[in-house]
């Protein structure tokens, strides 16, 4: 891989890790490290990227709410990315979730909201270069969130994976 590339590439995850900082921050705040799997299947062609999972739980830092899991998937080639966070704590929300989406600048559209604390909250986002969907399940203080999402780059390949992998949600 020639250099332009190389230095592409890394625009590209710090990029993705700037946006799955956004998401996470979201969610909610946490303290200590992960510790849980999510269980999912990335989509065939997808690989592991811990640099982006790792991100995302770092933006999580407060008193109160434990990250549980952290996980990323993506091809990057395509633009397509997913993002997986476990979340414990008196205040996990599934509507939270859409509500610190909304205070980081994304928007929101198709949002369901579950009408209590427990149950799962859905939505589609954007905030450019980047569009995707939510899906978070809360259930006595515990929140799992997954974010699929693609960039400009081939949006339309990244919908059935990512249709797929949030079916997957437990």
């Amino acid at each position: 891989m020639d250099l332009l590339r190389v230095i592409a590439a890394a625009r590209g995850v710090r990029a993705v890790a700037a946006f799955a900082l956004a998401l996470a921050a979201g969610c909610s705040p946490a303290g200590a490290q992960p510790s849980t799997s999510s269980g999912l299947t990335p989509p065939a062609g997808w690989t592991e990227l811990p640099e982006i999972a790792a991100a995302a739980a770092a933006a999580l830092r407060a008193d109160g709410v434990t990250l549980e899991g952290s996980e990323a998937w993506g091809e990057p080639a395509r633009g397509c990315y997913a993002v997986w966070l476990a979340l414990r704590g008196p205040h996990a929300a599934a509507a939270q979730v859409l509500a610190g989406l909304e205070a980081q600048g994304i928007t929101l559209a198709d949002v369901v909201k579950p009408e209590t604390a427990d149950g799962i909250a859905t939505a589609r986002f954007e905030k450019a270069p980047y569009r995707g969907r939510l899906r978070a399940r809360a259930s006595a203080g515990r929140l799992v969130a997954l974010a699929c999402f693609a960039n400009e780059r081939e949006p339309a390949s990244c919908e059935a994976p990512c249709t797929t992998l949030l079916g997957g949600l437990p």
